[in-house]
C-alpha cells in the first residue's frame, strides 16, 4: 500500500485497477478506482490544498490489503465493484 500525495501519482492509480483508501474526518472508507466520487477535485482538496489536514489517500491493487486497514468501511456507491 503507498501513500498517494502528489496529483500525479492520483491520476497515474486512478488509472489501475485497485482500491483507494481515503481516510478523513468522516471516517475511512474503501473505494474502487472506478469509484464516481474518487476524483482529482476532491483529492486536491483533502491532500493538496490542506497538506493532508482534511485526508489522506492510499493505494493498492491488493483487495485484502485494503480489507486490513484499520477500521475501514467499504463505499456505499462502489460496492458492486468491490
Amino acid at each position: 500500500m503507498i501513500e498517494i500525495k502528489t496529483a500525479e501519482d492520483f491520476k497515474a492509480c486512478k488509472g489501475k485497477d485497485g482500491y483507494f483508501i481515503i481516510a478523513d474526518t468522516t471516517g475511512r472508507k474503501l473505494h474502487s478506482t472506478r469509484c464516481v466520487f474518487v476524483d482529482i477535485a476532491h483529492f486536491s482538496a483533502k491532500a493538496i490544498d490542506n497538506a493532508n489536514k482534511n485526508g489522506q489517500y492510499f493505494f493498492t491493487d491488493d483487495f485484502f490489503e485494503a480489507r486490513e486497514y484499520p477500521k475501514v468501511k467499504k463505499c456505499e456507491a462502489c460496492r458492486r465493484f468491490i
